[in-house]
């Protein structure tokens, strides 16, 4: 209580409680659960076979304390191989000098194709050749090296008394691709990785040309069964055209070893005894996040603040769904939200995935969206299937505004996993690494882009199985989405990914510290890219050709665009109403710009805009150059920030199965997915529930490959210190610059 003295000093007496701001405890609650790993098990602790072994039903863990200890007996065999190996390297280091004086007459020659059906034969450009001699006590003699040409062909003269040499055991012709490594700021120092290997008779080197003929290579090669830009991955452990460094392999076997066993644990009660476990029990059982933190924490007059009006216009402004305000056209404070549910894809009868829109009112300064009207459009029960149907619901209709919100975010969270998670920062990213690695090479722009375009190819594969897979994906079993519906809502949404007009969000009012992180964040990156540049602008230009082939490359097998497979002329009142809101938002959402001129190939409006279309910088148009710069930034900002923001938040917004899941089932009663939280006929069945709980860990628990802690050191060292120079100013916007991740994981 207060009480006024004659000072007129306010004095809190001793009788006094302390009022919890609601705000405070979430911001306490995001601090600790954020996820940490401080127990790195023993040494029987199970652990999984590799990433490509993750099971939405049981992962191929190893948990045999018997397989455990044999499995480190080969592990340990490996190593010591390697160490042997390492040793050896370090005995016979192979010097870079060429070997030899009389370089006339002899020379490899050849020429790098691709291998596989579709590409077979197409030459590949700007692949390193060496040529290696091996003594017979063991070192090695550089005989030759040199590059591929534009169209694949490669001369390498060499010293024939050298390679004839009695000394000399085998000769060994490599062809290599590059990465890149940064011990110091802006030099960066090439490494070999061995794409093919030819043993060379010596008997056969006559001191005339040796030919190679066509050096076939599984390198970076197209999926044909999709229209979507995919790499083409058949076997994980076999033949993809890149591999997960074993930090990544390390971190997160530590990380999701905990939640696996859970899942497991309840997936075995729940064969033998499913009456014995219970949602909230499974609930339980994980580590809490944020929604289920804070109302653990309020005082009882408070609990339910999470299912309110403030928590939920915070969480859509600054939450994983970091969602677009449209401005209402007859009221400057209010903003409409839209997310495009079930109507066109396909979908099954089980769970309910209404077009949902939500109007806001936002003023100006630092205040959080509050909603004030919810639309939802499609089917709501079991009984009425009509997919145009449509429910209003406002603030005064107490409990079916509550279950209304609880749609929304069932809703929001389905559409920003598939639309803005998947589609938007994984398979886009994706389209572009597959580009940029089958072309670039000699051009410093790789030096640039490579770090952040890694592995992403082989996250995506794994996806395909555990996420979007209709036989082992969650989404398809837990959401009305099938796994056909998948593919066809990420063609859509990538129809609209255009890198040419790209700008981030608009920042509404001071509340908004997602767009003002996504702005401080753009901005940084444009600055790091525009130095880049300047720094390297004359080998830029000298290898414009792969600028071109990249650009090729990326155009011609994107996906349409999105409007155009749409003919509104044959659709109905309602049908055409919807569709021209969808397009607006969408367009808005991902800055697409329908006025820019497009390639049509084979009859398809292409969605992405080409760089350039000149193959050497002397013929490119002036805008050619900032062209480039844009695509970097586009890309470094999707690959990184973006990612970043919706995969962190992950856990924080679907990681509580009452509160939001990806799919509110109909259930048997009239008002269908209209019902409150008690009712568990519309939520996730405890299997779902279970495996909802582990997939939401699994995609916020990347705790490797960062930006400034650069743990695999591929990334310029400027760029971490221009970052950390703003790190208190990501803090106020909640972004801890240190979490900022590298590239595209899972």
């Amino acid at each position: 209580m207060q009480s006024d003295n004659r000072s007129g000093k306010r004095v809190i007496m001793e009788v006094d409680q302390p009022m919890v701001d609601p705000r405070e405890v979430c911001e306490e609650c995001l601090k600790k659960t954020k996820i940490r790993y401080p127990d790195q098990g023993n040494f029987f602790t199970p652990h999984l076979r590799s990433i490509n072994h993750l099971e939405v039903g049981r992962s191929k863990i190893i948990s045999s304390p018997l397989t455990i200890l044999l499995e480190y007996v080969v592990l340990l065999y490996q190593r010591t191989k390697e160490g042997i190996q390492h040793f050896l390297r370090q005995l016979f280091p192979r010097h870079p000098r060429i070997r030899g004086r009389n370089f006339t007459g002899a020379s490899f020659v050849g020429r790098t194709t691709y291998a596989g059906r579709y590409d077979h034969g197409k030459p590949i450009h700007h692949l390193h050749v060496d040529a290696w001699a091996r003594t017979w006590w063991g070192s090695w003699r550089h005989l030759a090296e040199g590059v591929a040409g534009h169209d694949g062909r490669f001369r390498l003269p060499y010293d024939l008394r050298e390679a004839r040499s009695w000394a000399v055991r085998r000769i060994i012709v490599e062809v290599s691709q590059l990465s890149f490594l940064y011990t110091e700021r802006d030099k960066p120092r090439p490494v070999h990785s061995i794409a093919e290997s030819i043993r060379v008779p010596k008997k056969e080197l006559t001191g005339m040309e040796y030919n190679l003929r066509d050096i076939q290579i599984d390198l970076w090669a197209y999926r044909r069964d999709t229209r979507i830009p995919r790499t083409y991955i058949n076997d994980h452990d076999k033949d993809a055209p890149e591999r997960y460094v074993q930090g990544r392999t390390d971190a997160l076997q530590d990380q999701i070893i905990p939640i696996e066993l859970t899942k497991l644990k309840h997936l075995a009660q729940l064969e033998t005894a499913p009456e014995t476990l219970s949602i909230p029990q499974i609930q339980a059982d994980y580590p809490p996040n944020l929604t289920t933190c804070i109302e653990n924490t309020l005082p009882p007059e408070l609990k339910g603040y999470t299912r309110g009006d403030e928590f939920f216009g915070a969480r859509m402004m600054n939450g994983m769904n970091a969602a677009s305000f449209t401005p209402d056209p007859g009221h400057p404070q209010h903003y409409w939200m839209l997310y495009w549910g079930y109507q066109g894809y396909d979908h099954n009868d089980i769970f309910a995935f209404p077009t949902t829109e939500i109007k806001y009112t936002i003023r100006p300064g630092n205040h959080t969206p509050m909603p004030v009207e919810i639309i939802l459009t499609g089917q709501l029960n079991a009984y009425n299937r009509d997919p145009w149907q449509r429910r209003r619901f406002r603030p005064a209709d107490g409990e079916q505004w509550m279950y209304a919100k609880r749609v929304a975010r069932s809703v929001g969270g389905l559409v920003s996993e598939v639309d803005d998670h998947f589609a938007h920062t994984h398979t886009n990213t994706e389209q572009y690494a597959l580009a940029a690695f089958r072309n670039l090479r000699l051009n410093p722009v790789n030096w640039l882009m490579q770090p952040h375009l890694r592995e992403v190819s082989l996250v995506d594969h794994t996806a395909d199985r555990i996420l979007v897979s209709q036989k082992h994906g969650y989404i398809p079993r837990a959401s009305a989405l099938t796994g056909l519906g998948i593919q066809q809502r990420v063609e859509d949404t990538m129809g609209v990914l255009d890198w040419k007009g790209r700008e981030p969000m608009k920042v509404i009012n001071d509340a908004h510290t997602f767009a003002k992180a996504e702005n401080l964040f753009w901005d940084i990156t444009r600055e790091y890219v525009n130095d880049f540049f300047e720094r390297n602008l004359e080998a830029i230009a000298e290898h414009w050709l792969e600028i071109y082939l990249m650009s090729e490359d990326m155009v011609n097998h994107s996906v349409r665009v999105f409007r155009s497979r749409i003919d509104l002329d044959k659709l109905d009142e309602r049908e055409r109403e919807m569709m021209e809101k969808r397009i607006a938002y969408f367009e808005s959402r991902y800055s697409f710009d329908p006025t820019l001129p497009r390639r049509t190939v084979d009859g398809e409006l292409k969605i992405l805009s080409p760089i350039t279309e000149s193959k050497t910088f002397l013929d490119a148009r002036p805008e050619d150059l900032q062209n480039l710069k844009d695509w970097c930034v586009y890309v470094i900002h999707t690959a990184t920030f973006m990612h970043t923001w919706v995969n962190e938040h992950q856990y924080e917004d679907i990681g509580e199965v009452l509160y939001s899941c990806l799919g509110l089932r109909f259930g048997d009663g009239p008002d269908g997915v209209l019902a409150p939280e008690s009712d568990y006929r519309i939520a996730p069945d405890p299997v779902r529930a279970t495996q909802m709980m582990w997939w939401s860990n699994l995609l916020s628990r990347t705790e490797y490959g960062f930006i400034t802690r650069n743990e695999d050191g591929d990334i310029n060292p400027r760029f971490s210190e221009m970052l950390k120079a703003h790190e208190e100013e990501f803090r106020r916007y909640g972004v801890i610059v240190d979490d900022i991740e590298a590239r595209t994981n899972i």
